[in-house]
């Protein structure tokens, strides 16, 4: 069931659904906070898998001498910046105020879905907070490896033009996401909250 639909419906003049309409639109919710925490799982899982096979990786370049520590640090700083962003988010996702668990079912499930939205929008300021962080270690790790022969001056160029690319078009996605669908969203939950304790 789409928010739009489910706003449109509480707010309706016709909102004294029976009980089984009431079971019926408490499901639709349900199942919406479902797919809703399946995606954020599979988007928290997707990093973490990467971040493992890149650290297995880099491991093994390190520990079988293809890599010089005392000259290719980068790499690993940039590492631990991903793997501490990731810890944060976690934690940050535990931490998070969950819904009391009391009253009617209806309220505990907009309680869930405004839990949900105030995760999302927690990652969100980690990803700002962690973004100049991220920045100098890539920088670093990239010079190093032209530093080292490994990256010719066009090789350099290309990589910087990719990360300048990927960094735009993820924090273009990020902003308009907050903006034009987390904001909203917890505006239009905080206020059918309200209306539901009135």
């Amino acid at each position: 069931m789409e928010f739009d639909r489910l706003e449109q419906a509480w707010r309706s003049e016709a909102n004294t659904p029976d009980a089984r309409a009431q079971a019926y639109l408490m499901e639709q919710m349900m199942q919406m906070l479902k797919a809703r925490r399946r995606g954020e799982t599979l988007l928290f899982a997707i990093p973490v898998a990467a971040m493992t096979l890149f650290t297995a990786i880099a491991a093994r370049s390190f520990l079988t001498g293809r890599s010089d520590l005392a000259h290719e640090w980068g790499a690993l700083a940039m590492l631990a910046v991903c793997w501490a962003v990731l810890a944060a988010v976690f934690f940050a996702a535990l931490l998070v105020r969950r819904p009391r668990g009391d009253g009617s079912p209806v309220r505990q499930t907009l309680e869930a879905m405004l839990a949900a939205n105030r995760r999302a929008r927690i990652n969100y300021r980690i990803f700002w907070m962690s973004l100049p962080v991220f920045i100098l270690p890539t920088l670093i790790g990239v010079f190093q490896l032209n530093e080292v022969g490994k990256a010719t001056d066009r090789n350099v160029w290309q990589m910087l033009l990719l990360f300048g690319v990927a960094l735009a078009a993820s924090l273009g996605w990020n902003a308009l996401r907050f903006f034009k669908v987390l904001k909203p969203e917890q505006r239009r939950l905080e206020g059918l909250l309200k209306e539901y304790r009135e």
